[in-house]
């Protein structure tokens, strides 16, 4: 009876004072620190365990790889050039002012030939000349003496400015005939400080049948013609005939001399007058008719005339 007694406040507070069981927490790992950004500085001393590391033996599978597309970073601004600051020195040379910049010397584009002789220049003949021009080609064209003796004569004048040479135009008009009278009167009057040289320029004929067939002769070449008895004359001519035919490559028909041309009879100063090739050798024509040939007689005009520019005469 006692023992039951007993055991009934055993229980009786026991049940009062009981404590349920705990069952333990499931430790939850700590997480690893995130991984550092690119940007970031990187912690020498950080290690992922999920990396492995040297030494370690890792299967082809053993590793999951993920391809992540790398941001672009933009290129930094350049900076901005650091300002010098050390000491200026104690002294410092004065500003050079605008009116104080040494003045560049100008180019003078004029010649510096000191001429020596004024040349009167004249293109034979003019547009009513009678004859005085090729049969005609083929093809239709002409040689026009008038025409070819003026594109010689421009283009010795387009030289002798380039050179600073004194000329003279003795006949820039086309419509006229011979006009031998003007031609040397105007070169007599024609009022210059500097001695007159006459020079006439022309293209030269053979005998043929008549000016519509071409000549049967064969003579073709340059010769150049002045005064008979005149020493300078002689001289003037030689030099001309010896540029024209080194130029040309053309015959050389020598100088040849004269009492009857009117413009050498009559003019009052050294006077010669070039035959440039034959227009009515057919052969001859068509070359005198060619722009490039044109500028090489020309050019040995120039080149005899530079020569008494520079030697006298």
């Amino acid at each position: 009876m006692l023992q039951k007694i007993i055991e009934f406040f055993q229980n009786l507070f026991g049940g009062l004072f009981r404590t349920k069981k705990v069952e333990p927490r499931p430790t939850i790992p700590t997480p690893p620190p995130p991984s550092p950004r690119a940007d970031e500085e990187i912690d020498d001393d950080y290690v992922d365990d999920n990396i492995p590391q040297d030494g370690a033996d890792i299967g082809e599978n053993d590793i999951e790889t993920t391809e992540v597309e790398v941001p672009k970073t933009e290129e930094p601004a350049p900076s901005e050039p650091e300002e010098d600051e050390s000491e200026e020195p104690d002294f410092l040379p004065p500003p050079i002012l605008p009116e104080e910049f040494p003045e560049t010397e100008s180019v003078d584009e004029t010649p510096t030939h000191e001429p020596r002789f004024l040349w009167c220049l004249d293109n034979g003949h003019g547009r009513f000349t009678r004859g005085k021009r090729s049969p005609v080609f083929m093809d239709g064209r002409q040689f026009l003496e008038y025409e070819f003796n003026r594109d010689i004569v421009k283009k010795i004048i387009e030289k002798l400015e380039q050179k600073g040479v004194q000329y003279f135009n003795v006949v820039p008009e086309v419509d006229i005939d011979n006009f031998l009278s003007g031609r040397v009167d105007r070169a007599n009057d024609k009022k210059s400080d500097l001695p007159k040289l006459y020079v006439s320029i022309h293209a030269n004929a053979a005998s043929a049948e008549s000016i519509n067939h071409w000549s049967t002769s064969g003579a073709k070449g340059i010769e150049t013609w002045f005064f008979k008895g005149s020493r300078r004359g002689e001289k003037l001519a030689g030099i001309f005939q010896k540029h024209l035919i080194k130029k040309t490559g053309f015959k050389n028909r020598n100088l040849k001399a004269t009492t009857k041309l009117f413009v050498l009879r009559k003019t009052k100063m050294t006077s010669v007058l070039t035959e440039n090739g034959f227009f009515n050798n057919k052969e001859e024509a068509k070359m005198l008719m060619l722009d490039n040939v044109r500028q090489k007689i020309a050019d040995a005009h120039v080149n005899a005339i530079l020569e008494v520019e520079k030697n006298g005469l």
